[in-house]
């Protein structure tokens, strides 16, 4: 199986909250490692990864434990991305987003992205010492004239009721193989296959939200129609 963009919530612990998370509130759980076995095993090539949470910096070995077994596995990784709020970051983290970026084939779109929006600075500074050194790094919501006051990014989920403009997330049942090329595939710390990674934790856990099981992912594929 090919899937042209995946998403991996390493994490749901944070360390900061704040007020419009769509997430809601963090929980005390990384990813366990056998679903990502459990993946990989019915992998052969990924386009994007993108490593989500919670706060992606403080699950480095969830992150670094994908790298290793899709290169033991030899399955090709295009690039991969990660949001990360900054404010502390690790060597161990920079280390493995070097790795990242030495393994990936198309390097021009690997990025890292720290979220120093008007949100995350209220909660506090950024450890951005070590993230400088990164060819790749970038800075969302960092643009000239950006409205922060029109929060077309956020998402009415979780926490964040009072500061969105969106109604609901996306998402939901992907039915062809057309569908399945162009949609985010997230798998949650559950060990749920879900379609599209803007889904609070109280959402991923409604059964019409999730595709399949990580272990029949596979079987959930092979039923999908081939449009003509």
């Amino acid at each position: 199986m090919n899937i042209p963009y995946l998403v991996i919530e390493v994490t749901r612990k944070c360390n900061i909250r704040c007020d419009h998370c769509l997430r809601g509130d963090a929980q005390k759980s990384n990813m366990n490692l056998l679903y990502i076995d459990s993946l990989l095993n019915q992998v052969e090539e990924i386009g994007t990864v993108v490593f989500s949470g919670g706060e992606p910096s403080m699950a480095v070995g969830v992150i670094e434990y994908f790298l290793t077994e899709v290169k033991r596995r030899g399955i090709g990784l295009g690039s991969f991305y990660i949001a990360t709020n900054g404010i502390e970051v690790s060597e161990d983290f920079i280390m493995v987003c070097l790795k990242l970026y030495s393994y990936s084939y198309e390097k021009s779109y690997c990025k890292i992205d720290v979220s120093n929006d008007m949100f995350h600075q209220a909660e506090g500074g950024y450890n951005t010492e070590l993230l400088d050194g990164l060819a790749f790094i970038g800075r969302k919501y960092e643009k000239e004239g950006y409205d922060f006051d029109n929060r077309t990014r956020l998402i009415n989920e979780g926490r964040g009721s009072n500061y969105n403009t969106k109604n609901k997330a996306e998402g939901g049942q992907i039915t062809t193989v057309e569908e399945f090329r162009d949609t985010q595939i997230y798998l949650n710390c559950k060990g749920n296959i879900i379609s599209g990674c803007d889904w609070s934790y109280k959402s991923q856990d409604k059964p019409e939200n999730i595709l399949c099981q990580v272990d029949s992912f596979q079987q959930f594929y092979d039923l999908l129609e081939v449009e003509e």
